[in-house]
């Protein structure tokens, strides 16, 4: 019975710690996702973006930049505001506040910080595709004024 005991305990440290592990390395497979779409951005680099954002993705803009209204833009429009120039080529460093990850599926509370913009308060939701790699499938941007 001792020996059964302590078994079942092993077992059960073992799939703790499994599980940590896995949720340290899934956090920082979140984090080089994040960090290489706003070095993308800052690039105009639309290939990579192109590869890091779900199909579906889009950017839900609530009242941005003084406006009193919702803004929804597809990814397909977004591609083209960043090749138009319209959005995009600044550098930002990055404050990651929280991520929270359930399963196959993260939101992560960020502040981007600029020398030459206003800094912008972002939640991102990503989620993992088939192949384990994350995507950021919404991008809700909030301008700290």
């Amino acid at each position: 019975m001792r020996q059964l005991s302590t078994i079942i305990l092993l077992t059960v440290i073992s799939q703790i710690k499994s599980y940590s592990q896995s949720h340290k390395q899934m956090e920082q497979a979140i984090r080089e996702t994040v960090i290489k779409i706003e070095q993308a951005a800052a690039e105009r680099n639309n290939n990579l973006l192109n590869s890091l954002l779900h199909e579906d993705y889009r950017v839900i803009a609530n009242r941005f930049k003084g406006s009193n209204e919702v803004t929804i833009i597809s990814k397909g429009n977004y591609l083209v505001m960043m090749k138009n120039g319209k959005i995009g080529g600044t550098k930002y460093s990055i404050e990651f506040n929280q991520i929270n990850i359930t399963s196959h599926t993260a939101i992560v509370d960020l502040t981007y910080k600029s020398e030459s913009e206003p800094d912008m308060h972002k939640y991102l939701v990503l989620i993992q595709n088939e192949e384990n790699s994350w995507e950021v499938i919404s991008d809700i941007p909030l301008v700290l004024e």
